[in-house]
């Protein structure tokens, strides 16, 4: 009997419980209410709640909501054709940045292709940076064979012919470079 009485309190609560829990939550008059824009003394903006106004001393007339309207459409076209100068400007400056580095990088990398960076001497085992790139002794960079590596110099065999190369200078002769001629 016990147990009946029981089974019977718990089927209770959880019908009770299941009720409110999948019910529709009823409406309150706050989610009802809007904000909208006024002629109140604070200039802001005002709630309107069920089809009646709070917080505005009068309701605005067609025309002043007409020209309300203008004016904002009117700020929006100006803050918008400010930012469209200002991108053009952005622009205008880049163009220029880039056209201005293009062309001395241009001028100055005539002649820099596989240049000897640095020089690491660790004994027996040395090796140099071309182009960050790490050569030995017998390593081949453009058909030229690095034959020996010394403390600020390579010398490179191309051709049957040995040449020595510091640092900073390319590993390719000047004659290798195209000249252009300017019209």
């Amino acid at each position: 009997m016990r147990r009946v009485i029981l089974i019977v309190i718990v089927a209770a609560v959880v019908v009770v419980g299941g009720v409110m829990l999948f019910r529709k939550p009823k409406v309150s008059a706050g989610s009802k209410s809007w904000t909208t824009q006024s002629d109140s003394i604070s200039g802001g903006r005002a709630t309107v709640s069920r089809g009646k106004t709070a917080g505005r001393l009068k309701a605005k007339t067609k025309e002043e909501r007409i020209a309300e309207k203008k004016r904002l459409r009117d700020e929006e076209r100006k803050r918008k054709r400010e930012l469209r100068r200002q991108e053009r400007e952005r622009r205008r400056m880049l163009k220029y940045a880039r056209s201005r580095r293009g062309t001395r990088k241009s001028a100055s990398r005539k002649g820099t292709y596989y240049v000897v960076k640095a020089i690491v001497s660790l004994g027996d085992d040395s090796y140099a940076l071309i182009d960050n790139r790490r050569v030995r002794v017998g390593d081949v960079v453009m058909g030229r064979k690095i034959v020996e590596i010394g403390t600020d110099r390579i010398e490179v065999e191309a051709f049957g012919r040995r040449t020595t190369v510091r640092v900073g200078e390319s590993l390719l002769p000047p004659s290798y470079f195209v000249q252009r001629r300017r019209s």
